[in-house]
């Protein structure tokens, strides 16, 4: 809550964002977060009554949490693991048991990273997400698009502030259109397509540039993040009684340096704020990858695996960096044509044959072995994605923007 005095200096501010964003040493766990859409897509459950079907299950064995997004999505976040396989096979099991439990009271799950049925509606009066909407409102429809009818999956790596962390901060961000492109799945927005391969990027770029647009990926990265944090806008205050909306551009330095009606930040403001940034990698003492559209079973295995397997070992990522020197920053071009963009598709493919040279090296299991190869076969050396899937007997869209 904000105090009535100043009590936080931008010499703390920038402390408080520095240590809350890079361990002093990189290691190689594994962390994954899968996002589902409930059916019937047009009259989805709302979140008490999810919470009323899925409490029971809690604690899953593997120890994945259940959480869920403000359109209703169930989302699944399994522990950190030492491999990719560890975590794969650990959130799978957990998964099945969540679906089960669902299908038992006639809730069925999809996964796309849009879905094309679901209305552009709260399904929680959390005042968290009610004052977010209200905050995107002004700006557009993306935002309420990505709230409500988004889903993803989320690769977490470990990164430091040793060399090895720093390589793979900037690696990180190069593959980020790599990603964005090979596991494409969302090219519907209202039953039509918009002229985007993955239409959930193309709403996380049409939002407010200042909390998710990429992080500068060049020079230290803490550095980089500390100006990112500060600069971003705040999204909300939290008063004693509610949440309130900021419908102008009100930058965090600015809440420091000047305070507000309501008054001046302190920590935990900051500590907050930090959780209202989506870039698409975010540090949070951990690297969270999150461009990858959501895709079916067991095709999310292979975003974890490849994701993995480029950042974790050293010949795949040497190959990885050559790769996509090309492609760096390419985020629109792989968020509207996918892997029919030439050097996109490209990179990809060079992607591609380096993580399955190094599935082996990172621990990957049997199961998400075969993943990868399944994928590679049906998708990457087609020169296809799971949109392409979606669009099949689709008439070509009319309007790109009204569409998204």
């Amino acid at each position: 809550m904000p105090s009535p005095t100043r009590t936080l200096t931008t010499r703390t501010a920038r402390g408080l964002v520095d240590g809350s964003s890079f361990p002093s040493a990189s290691n190689r766990r594994v962390g994954v977060e899968i996002e589902w859409f409930t059916t019937p897509s047009s009259s989805p459950p709302d979140i008490p009554a999810l919470h009323h079907l899925l409490d029971p299950l809690v604690p899953l064995p593997n120890g994945s949490a259940i959480t869920f997004e403000p359109g209703g999505q169930v989302e699944l976040s399994s522990q950190p693991y030492e491999s990719c396989g560890e975590a794969c096979t650990a959130l799978a099991a957990d998964a099945d048991l969540v679906r089960a439990e669902l299908a038992r009271h006639d809730v069925g799950v999809f996964a796309a990273g849009i879905d094309p049925a679901r209305p552009l509606r709260l399904l929680t009066t959390e005042p968290r997400y009610v004052s977010m909407r209200r905050h995107w409102d002004v700006q557009g429809i993306a935002g309420a698009r990505m709230m409500c009818t988004s889903a993803a999956v989320h690769v977490n790596v470990d990164a430091g502030r040793d060399a090895v962390g720093f390589r793979r901060w900037r690696l990180a961000h190069q593959l980020g259109p790599v990603l964005v492109a090979a596991f494409a799945n969302s090219p519907l927005v209202d039953g039509r397509p918009t002229g985007w391969k993955s239409s959930r990027m193309a709403a996380w770029l049409g939002i407010d540039r200042t909390r998710a647009a990429p992080v500068p990926s060049n020079g230290d990265p803490a550095r980089a993040w500390i100006s990112y944090a500060l600069a971003a806008n705040v999204m909300f205050i939290r008063a004693p009684e509610s949440y309130i909306p900021l419908l102008e551009p009100f930058p965090f330095q600015r809440w420091i340096d000047e305070g507000h009606d309501l008054g001046y930040p302190t920590e935990d403001d900051l500590a907050y704020h930090l959780t209202t940034l989506f870039p698409p990698v975010r540090p949070h003492g951990r690297l969270e990858l999150r461009m990858i559209d959501m895709v079916p079973d067991p095709w999310w295995r292979v975003a974890v695996a490849v994701t993995t397997a480029l950042l974790y070992d050293d010949e795949a990522a040497d190959r990885a960096e050559e790769a996509t020197a090309r492609t760096v920053g390419l985020w629109h071009e792989a968020a509207r044509f996918g892997v029919d963009h030439p050097a996109v598709n490209d990179a990809v493919r060079q992607c591609f044959d380096a993580a399955g040279a190094a599935l082996d090296r990172t621990g990957c299991d049997p199961e998400t072995r075969d993943a990868v190869r399944g994928y590679a076969d049906r998708y990457i050396r087609a020169g296809r994605c799971p949109a392409d899937d979606q669009l099949q007997n689709q008439p070509e869209p009319t309007s790109i923007a009204e569409a998204i």
